[in-house]
């Protein structure tokens, strides 16, 4: 059995190479733990799962008979310090933290050999990811109870001080939902079983330093680029609004089937996050009512500086809750982070509250909109828009002026948001000269490139004049060559190659 770590899939012994996106994949080997006991007081049942960092075991507890989840980190990641340290990361984010709707911890060691593990209670579900696949998407009605138990439960890691850093529908487990049959929210309601797991690149507050490109894997950044904060693509320091932004991809996806933002390559789809405006909710699903403040809840989740989104999980879940009982969200106090309200405070000022009643929890108001009705009965009226056409056409014009305005305004945004040179700097790191050029150059033009940009523009032009001196494409590479201060590091260099390729080329 094989593995790519970039995309967490397994494949045959025969292939080589991930058929997805290329990474060299990497021989997991075959399972010699399976009726082993761990810590002398778990046996290994069977394999339960596999990840790029660890492979999960359902285990027995020999002395009380209770089924166990033991996670270990891969074999060929033993010698590697950070991948320890993140691994034990783990294990001292979540032995912290004691909530219903986060994955209980009860032991962690170290195998003879050295392989570190975590014992964690069995789920007995699927992943959000799952459902996703199997439904597409959920409706508001079907999904609020998975957010706001999500919520809960990112809210007391937040408290704890720990932030998780890769929340994603692969790390929310619904218990007691069966993957073939159908699906009842109200089961989530009774049993209150969604679960937030993997802590595994979770930032603990009170440590030092904790920039999100600490503690990395083979060089990449902690997280997953899809559901990645923009302060977390740019290597910056985060806090716990990055857990915010990644939760309001989650709920996109949740409620549309697509993430607001896709790429074919990584490199783009974190500069999409670092540059790009989120679309709406409404915007990909059209023909679906949604209530009418939420598509603006869930942009503001999704905004690029930390400071414009949710200042608290809380604030969050009040202000879903709010848009989707067509009621006005109450002010969240969010200038202290020590003391913070708990999701189990009704709305201010909410008489139910009064009368036992969780405010909170959408499925408890008789008045909610029921917003799969009102999708029904949207699309019911597609057959009178034949009689609006030519109002329609001039919806359309105006629809594609506002597009088009929408595309001037993003482009302007691109300009001002790249101008502290990260964006470049991702682009030059990852080879890609001819974007990292293409940045500094406008910075240039603007009269914004500091210093070190400007060696860096320089250090730009002559790796991608290298790469057109490998290919013999000389007259490219020339101009390039040209365009190096005089102040450079790289100018003596870029002078000899100017001088061997002129007379090369004269000749």
């Amino acid at each position: 059995m094989k593995l790519c770590v970039e995309c967490n899939i397994h494949f045959s012994e025969e292939l080589d190479s991930c058929p997805n996106d290329g990474t060299q994949l990497i021989v997991v080997g075959d399972d010699s733990l399976v009726g082993e006991l761990v810590g002398d007081k778990y046996r290994i049942l069977s394999q339960a799962g596999k990840g790029s960092m660890a492979v999960v075991y359902k285990a027995i507890q020999e002395s009380t008979g209770r089924e166990m989840a033991v996670k270990m980190l891969h074999q060929f990641l033993n010698a590697k310090e950070d991948s320890v340290k993140r691994f034990f990361r783990e294990a001292k984010a979540v032995s912290s933290l004691h909530h219903t709707n986060i994955v209980k911890l009860y032991d962690f060691g170290v195998m003879p050999d050295g392989q570190p593990y975590i014992v964690t209670e069995f789920l007995d579900g699927i992943t959000l990811t799952e459902l996703l696949r199997k439904r597409s998407y959920l409706t508001v009605r079907e999904a609020l109870p998975l957010f706001e138990q999500v919520c809960a439960g990112i809210a007391e890691a937040h408290r704890s001080k720990v932030i998780h850093r890769d929340l994603k529908p692969d790390n929310i487990v619904l218990q007691h939902v069966d993957p073939d049959g159908p699906y009842d929210s109200k089961d989530l309601i009774k049993q209150n079983s969604v679960r937030v797991v993997d802590f595994g690149v979770a930032k603990m507050w009170s440590e030092s330093g904790g920039s999100s490109a600490s503690l990395t894997l083979e060089g990449k950044v902690c997280g997953s680029p899809a559901y990645m904060s923009p302060e977390q693509c740019k290597g910056n320091d985060i806090d716990y609004r990055s857990d915010i932004y990644s939760l309001g991809v989650v709920i996109f996806e949740t409620l549309t089937g697509q993430r607001p933002f896709s790429a074919n390559d990584l490199m783009a789809l974190m500069l999409m996050h670092v540059n790009k405006e989120a679309p709406s909710i409404g915007s990909v699903l059209p023909d679906v009512a949604f209530p009418a403040g939420l598509t603006n809840v869930v942009i503001k989740a999704m905004a690029k500086e930390a400071k414009d989104r949710q200042q608290s999980v809380e604030e969050l879940w009040y202000e879903i809750a709010a848009a989707c009982s067509g009621r006005r969200a109450p002010e969240v106090d969010v200038e202290h982070t020590d003391d913070w309200k708990s999701l189990d405070v009704g709305l201010a000022n909410n008489p139910r509250s009064r009368q036992g009643v969780n405010p909170n929890r959408l499925s408890d108001h008789p008045d909610v909109v029921d917003w799969t009705r009102t999708t029904a009965e949207l699309s019911a009226l597609k057959s009178k828009r034949k009689m609006l056409n030519l109002t329609w056409r001039q919806m359309q014009l105006g629809l594609f002026c506002a597009v088009l305005l929408i595309a001037v305004v993003s482009l302007f945004r691109i300009s001002t948001m790249v101008a502290d040179g990260n964006a470049a700097r991702l682009l030059l790191d990852a080879g890609n000269y001819s974007g990292s050029i293409q940045i500094f150059e406008m910075l240039k033009a603007k009269g914004q490139l500091s210093k070190e940009n400007r060696e860096l523009l320089n250090e730009s032009y002559f790796r991608l004049a290298q790469e057109k001196l490998k290919s013999k494409n000389i007259d490219a590479a020339i101009p390039l060559l040209e365009s190096i201060d005089q102040n450079s590091k790289r100018y003596k260099e870029a002078k000899d190659l100017l001088r061997k390729y002129r007379n090369r080329r004269r000749s």
